[in-house]
């Protein structure tokens, strides 16, 4: 089997379990797709689960700092400002190596900037946005070394 359809084939059974297992579990299966996709945009390997994670997690937190400020500020209506700032200290991160992948911190500004200012309240669902979103970049990591263990090599 050739390595597309290997990656294929693991990664099709790996996000039908996760989104299974996600759902009993009270997960939301498609922020670790989210994770995911970014750990393969990363380039894979080790290295793209570092930096995945890591400058996901980044801008997890910018966002949760943005919707703060907002709250904090009484003026609600410069939130898109917060926001912003945000999504600015989330590319400007990536002069740090391990937060050097922008996209995945995007995405976790994303992530956590959907909830509004009120779902910085939602520890628990917070917590789990960031379990899900690590987990996903693991998983991405399981499903190319499943891939390499399946495919032959060209």
């Amino acid at each position: 089997m050739d390595m597309l359809t290997a990656l294929a084939l693991s990664v099709g059974v790996l996000i039908a379990v996760f989104a299974k297992v996600g759902a009993m579990i009270g997960m939301l299966w498609y922020v670790g797709a989210l994770g995911w996709a970014c750990y393969i945009a990363a380039g894979g390997k080790m290295n793209g689960v570092k930096r995945a994670a890591a400058a996901g997690l980044a801008g997890m937190v910018w966002a949760a700092a943005a919707e703060a400020t907002a709250l904090m500020s009484g003026h609600m209506e410069l939130e898109w400002v917060f926001l912003g700032i945000a999504a600015f200290l989330a590319v400007i991160q990536a002069k740090l190596s391990w937060f050097s992948f922008i996209p995945a911190g995007l995405v976790g500004v994303a992530v956590i900037g959907a909830g509004g200012p009120v779902g910085i309240f939602d520890a628990v669902t917070n917590v789990r946005l960031v379990i899900v979103f690590v987990l996903g970049t693991v998983i991405g990591y399981v499903a190319e070394m499943a891939a390499g263990m399946i495919g032959k090599k060209a």
